[in-house]
């Protein structure tokens, strides 16, 4: 699967879980893509999986969100390390409380994902959930 048909399938998860919920699907944002890439990458590169990195000004979601030019009003991160699907990484954070409060928080109407292999074989995911400032 190429990252374009994981980046679509992953959204279309996430918005098949929050219809189900009755809630409003969300919308791809070019800049949390490129946020979620970035962290993806990075968790790929140093084989770690973590909210965090050791980057001046990068240092949390709300850091990378800003960077990439996204004035919100709510932003959130969900990562996963080892599924090699979709359908293991969105049955990984439906399962976990802290994950799925972000999949379905009616809060967030944008999003961008990402998917980097490191050279140990792991697939890193990274979900970037947003509200713009005033919309």
């Amino acid at each position: 699967m190429t990252n374009c048909k994981y980046i679509t399938a992953l959204i279309n998860a996430h918005n098949h879980y929050r219809s189900s919920a009755h809630l409003p699907q969300l919308h791809y944002n070019w800049r949390l893509q490129k946020t979620a890439q970035s962290h993806a990458n990075r968790m790929a590169q140093t084989q770690q999986m973590s909210h965090h990195e050791n980057i001046p000004g990068r240092t949390t979601v709300d850091d990378r969100a800003h960077q990439a030019g996204y004035t919100y009003s709510f932003v959130g991160e969900n990562i996963a390390a080892g599924q090699t699907t979709v359908a293991g990484v969105m049955t990984s954070w439906m399962n976990s409380t802290g994950h799925r409060h972000n999949i379905l928080n009616g809060n967030y109407n944008n999003i961008g994902v990402a998917v980097a292999q490191g050279s140990n074989g792991v697939r890193y995911w990274c979900a970037v959930l947003g509200r713009k400032m005033g919309g």
